[in-house]
């Protein structure tokens, strides 16, 4: 008794086949690129980012390619000197490493020419030595020079003191000391019209430096100042 058809066995490649007859096809996988079967190229894989090195900034922490060495006592060794037809220019010695890198960066900052000599110093154009010893300075490219001249060279702003009110400056007269009776003659100076016409805080300083109490409103403050005028 037949039940059914048994299932056909699957049937072996054929003769000659190479391993691309397992590998997938463009159509079963579009994204490997190429075109599919209705003709439309696929759309293949692109990068959304790009990597790029950014080399450390001068001057901010970052290991520099050269340094500059200072003179036997302490000093920059940086000089103005003479060329031909008077011309000024300004000669960076004892420079290790990467001079090239160092006179890039005078010229950008400086905004001048520069060469590099046949014996290894910076020769730049112009008279510039308060300049270039600001930069070098800043670079901290500075090897045995002395702490004090690089404060001279590249010196930090001081904040700047604030001025003192009105009010500080009668306080601080108030305060002051004074000779016996020098407070009763200046109060006794004061003319009854003038006394009228002050504003609490000198009614005070004149009060305080008499000795007398400075506390109550203004009406108070003037009554006992004019009695010690009368």
């Amino acid at each position: 008794m037949v039940w059914g058809n048994s299932p056909p066995a699957d049937k072996p490649p054929p003769r000659g086949s190479t391993l691309s007859h397992f590998m997938p096809t463009d159509h079963q996988f579009p994204s490997l690129g190429g075109q599919s079967s209705d003709g439309v190229s696929s759309t293949q894989y692109k990068p959304t980012s790009t990597l790029v090195y950014v080399p450390p900034a001068q001057g901010t922490g970052a290991k520099l390619a050269y340094h500059v060495t200072g003179s036997k006592k302490g000093g920059f060794p940086v000089t103005v000197e003479k060329r031909n037809c008077g011309k000024k220019v300004t000669v960076i010695r004892n420079v290790v490493g990467d001079r090239s890198a160092l006179l890039s960066g005078l010229k950008k900052k400086l905004g001048c020419g520069g060469v590099i000599n046949q014996d290894g110093s910076i020769e730049v154009q112009g008279e510039r030595q308060p300049a270039v010893e600001k930069f070098l300075t800043e670079m901290d490219c500075l090897k045995s020079v002395s702490s004090k001249a690089k404060k001279l060279a590249a010196p930090t702003k001081a904040a700047k003191a604030e001025e003192p009110t009105k009010i500080d400056r009668k306080m601080a007269v108030a305060r002051a000391p004074t000779n016996k009776g020098g407070p009763a003659a200046e109060i006794s100076s004061i003319t009854e019209q003038a006394a009228k016409k002050m504003k609490p805080a000198e009614m005070k300083a004149h009060l305080k430096a008499a000795g007398l109490s400075i506390q109550g409103n203004k009406k108070e403050l003037l009554a006992r100042l004019l009695k010690q005028i009368k």
